[in-house]
């Protein structure tokens, strides 16, 4: 058995590079929260993915106020910079506060919202599909550089959270990421069954009075893993009761945690999470090695894909 082991990045300039370098090699992915007062998650992904060489990178991704073009652009890029480690957690908007950061159209209702960024998950993934894995062909005697042929076009119509029709012409102006879909993560909430759904893996936070694990389970024909999200702990007592917490999460049918903190302790907590908690993991059974994860993926470090246990991706325009 290896549980999912992962944890919040706050998008900190002072503590975020120093706190990814700690978490490299040992936890298995980072998300990137987003409260659009800060840095962007995004940008803050791109530079942490060149410093670190095995963590995987998830940026959140507020799409409500985005446009899914660029969103899916940006998230392949990323996939090339981090090398293969990358991954996008997406999340709506509803306030007018955030609205009014962009300006491009009011704030509606979570509902609304979450029915959009079940379109643009679907999008996305078209987007990344668009060009073929072979697309790019550099051919000196005809001084072609793309085969054309293996682009793909996209016409998708998209109804927005306050009800107006737009759409999004493809292919992309980047080629297909190199995991092909980098991983979609959306959290569990009452309301976005359909962009849940739509996701390589789903957050549930039952303290927030989300849905249970056994229902998510029940709910996902598709089998994503379910990750359970748990407040960080602030010390070593915390720490050591955290191994049952994570037994008993494990035998409901969760495949790991999420660990949250904030951007003034994360630094110290990561130190904590690899020198303590995960070694307690290992001893418990719960978590491999990383020599043992090591000598099954060929002695290299995975694809963030293959760390999550998500079969490789295939293009949705496969035989097209």
């Amino acid at each position: 058995m290896s549980l999912i082991i992962a944890t919040t990045l706050a998008p900190d300039p002072t503590t975020g590079p120093a706190t990814a370098k700690t978490l490299d090699g040992h936890a298995d992915f980072a998300l990137i929260p987003d409260d659009l007062t800060g840095l962007d998650a995004i940008e803050f992904a791109s530079w942490i993915g060149p410093l670190t060489s095995r963590l995987g990178i998830l940026p959140e991704a507020r799409i409500t106020h985005l446009e899914p073009f660029h969103l899916a652009t940006a998230s392949a890029t990323l996939d090339y910079v981090a090398r293969a480690r990358a991954g996008l957690a997406v999340d709506i908007s509803t306030t007018p506060t955030e609205a009014d950061l962009f300006g491009r159209r009011a704030s509606a209702p979570a509902a609304d919202a979450w029915a959009e960024a079940a379109g643009v998950i679907d999008v996305i993934r078209r987007l990344w599909d668009s060009w073929d894995d072979d697309a790019i062909i550099r051919d000196r005697a005809t001084d072609r550089y793309i085969d054309r042929d293996r682009l793909h076009y996209i016409d998708a119509h998209l109804r927005d959270s306050t009800g107006t029709d737009y759409s999004v012409l493809g292919p992309s102006i980047t080629p297909r990421p190199p995991q092909g879909h980098p991983p979609i993560v959306v959290r569990a909430e009452t309301g976005n069954e359909a962009a849940r759904a739509a996701a390589d893996l789903v957050l549930v936070d039952e303290a927030a009075g989300s849905v249970s694990l056994e229902d998510l389970h029940t709910e996902l024909a598709s089998g994503a893993p379910v990750l359970a999200v748990l407040p960080a702990p602030a010390t070593r007592v915390e720490a050591a009761e955290l191994v049952g917490s994570v037994r008993v999460l494990s035998e409901r049918g969760a495949s790991g945690v999420l660990l949250t903190t904030s951007a003034e302790e994360q630094l110290e907590f990561s130190v904590r999470l690899v020198s303590e908690i995960i070694p307690s993991l290992h001893a418990a059974g719960l978590r491999e090695t990383p020599g043992a994860a090591a000598a099954r993926n060929g002695g290299g470090p995975a694809d963030l894909r293959t760390r999550l246990g998500l079969a490789p991706a295939v293009s949705l325009y496969a035989g097209a």
